[in-house]
């Protein structure tokens, strides 16, 4: 049982020092997972506007909207691994990855 513990250690203090692309990862995942809702949102509140109007709009939400979307949400996710100890951190990897995973599976995208 002390090689579990031990080996659950290792991998977590390697995996901490990772942290900052681990959470990029979640958040890119995130938004190609469900990034056409909010398309399909902008696009349903922009309906009524003129075409030129609406382009204008959904590039704004590509480069700027998904930017500030990715940046503040990654600064979000790790304030709250400030919290978690650093014992736990290779479990929760695995977790939000299988979870990640199930939302692929259930969007039909993995």
């Amino acid at each position: 049982m002390n090689i579990i513990y031990s080996l659950n250690n290792e991998l977590s203090n390697w995996l901490w020092s990772y942290k900052h692309i681990l959470v990029t990862s979640w958040i890119a995942v995130l938004l190609v997972l469900y990034g056409d809702h909010l398309n399909k949102l902008l696009k349903r509140i922009m309906r009524p506007y003129h075409y030129f109007l609406r382009i204008i709009s959904f590039v704004v939400l590509c480069t700027i909207g998904y930017g500030f979307i990715a940046i503040y949400s990654e600064v979000a996710v790790h304030q709250l691994l400030v919290f978690v100890d650093r014992q736990w951190f290779a479990g929760i990897v695995i977790f939000i990855y299988l979870l990640l995973g199930f939302l692929a599976e259930r969007k039909h995208q993995a």
